[in-house]
């Protein structure tokens, strides 16, 4: 008797079946890729079809084993692959395969409801089957059952390798969704790893600052905050789009920086919780190391082979005169051999107001002081150390310390 009561329906043809199956199941396995689709296949899976073929359940393993490492390639399983997956799956109607097959059919079908039957009962039957948790809940999210659907999402992340990150897309534009927040934020108090990630997408685009604030929520503690991926690349987004102010009130709210006016920040290079890039970026490679000590003092070490820059960091400062001061001791003495310097930038844009280099600095008492002037027209500064190539490399080493940035006239 059919399935459903006693009307008779219309069957489709094998073939045309077949075609119904591949594609159904073939957009699904694209969408998760290798995450789901490593579910169905056993640890040996040609291993079992030589030495039992004729067994449904080795027949169905190899099948889907087979339709998943196509899927993971990016390719469409073949007709044949397919036609033995429902071959199987007719010869063993309880496994989990054969409802995830004929779910997928009634979904391409538009069969929704019967749809959702097949998936709920194979994941009774195997509750820890990832694509049935899949399925399941992409189907609650697609008919506005987002609880639903984000608490099967949730132990699909847990099932499988991977399984989070096919799902951050979809998390992510469901996001952007009226009264989505209360529902997420519920689903990532139990999975933070996966909150960072969709928090780190939302965060590429600078027009979810609004957003990522309501979804974060405890997260902008300022205690936990430098460890928040997701507020680097927010500032980094802002910055981008060239909203420094913006930018910067964030910076201040995530690091805990009181908002009273400073010219410099950090000026003893010591390693705050407070991110970059209004706090220090210190760089290390093949051409040097800039590394801040215990004395509140940065040591540098050039080796004038490749044109680097080895500390930076943006300010905010508003229009006017200002002198940068510090003391530096150098193991080269002579003016000439030296290719470290400072300079100063106007973000955006290549214009130099400061070009400071350390060789200028005095041999008595390593005093060394240059004023410089911010214009209308320049809403940030990018203050640089970095050192120049030359055509003879010789390795420098510096210490500065005492560093300070003072506002003229005031």
């Amino acid at each position: 008797m059919p399935e459903g009561g006693g009307v008779v329906s219309t069957r489709p043809s094998p073939a045309r079946l077949s075609i119904v199956v591949l594609l159904a199941l073939a957009a699904a396995f694209q969408i998760v890729r290798t995450a789901v689709a490593s579910n169905f296949v056993a640890t040996n899976p040609d291993l079992a079809v030589r030495i039992w073929p004729a067994n449904p359940r080795v027949a169905l393993a190899g099948a889907m084993g087979e339709i998943g490492q196509s899927a993971a390639a990016g390719q469409s399983a073949s007709l044949a692959v397919v036609a033995r997956a429902m071959d199987a799956a007719r010869r063993a109607p309880l496994l989990t395969g054969p409802f995830l097959i004929k779910g997928a059919v009634a979904l391409s079908e538009g069969d929704a409801a019967r749809a959702e039957g097949l998936f709920r009962e194979a994941r009774r039957r195997d509750p820890r089957s990832a694509a049935a948790r899949y399925f399941l809940a992409q189907h609650y999210l697609v008919s506005g059952r987002p609880v639903e659907g984000l608490a099967e999402a949730a132990v699909l992340t847990r099932l499988v390798r991977g399984g989070s990150s096919a799902l951050i897309p979809g998390l992510v534009q469901y996001a952007k969704e009226p009264g989505a927040v209360p529902t997420l934020r519920r689903m990532f108090a139990g999975n933070p790893d996966l909150r960072d990630q969709v928090l780190v997408e939302l965060a590429r685009d600078a027009s979810n600052a609004a957003l990522l604030m309501d979804l974060a929520g405890d997260g902008v503690d300022a205690s936990r905050a430098a460890a928040s991926p997701w507020q680097a690349q927010l500032i980094a987004s802002l910055i981008e789009r060239g909203d420094y102010a913006k930018a910067h009130a964030l910076w201040r709210r995530f690091s805990g920086v009181p908002g009273r006016e400073s010219a410099l920040f950090n000026p003893q290079f010591a390693k705050l919780a407070a991110p970059a890039p209004f706090n220090w970026t210190f760089a290390a490679g093949t051409a040097g190391v800039a590394e801040p000590i215990a004395s509140g003092e940065l040591q540098l070490i050039f080796y004038g082979r490749d044109t680097a820059q080895f500390a930076s960091q943006l300010l905010m400062l508003r229009p006017g005169d200002y002198e940068l001061r510090m003391r530096v001791r150098r193991d080269s003495p002579s003016a000439e051999a030296s290719r470290l310097g400072w300079t100063l930038t106007c973000q955006p844009g290549t214009r130099q107001l400061l070009d400071l280099p350390l060789a200028k600095a005095a041999k008595a008492d390593g005093a060394l002081a240059a004023r410089f002037t911010v214009p209308a027209n320049c809403p940030a500064q990018l203050l640089a150390l970095g050192g120049i190539s030359g055509e003879f490399p010789k390795t420098e080493q510096a210490t500065i310390g005492n560093l300070q940035l003072v506002r003229e006239g005031r």
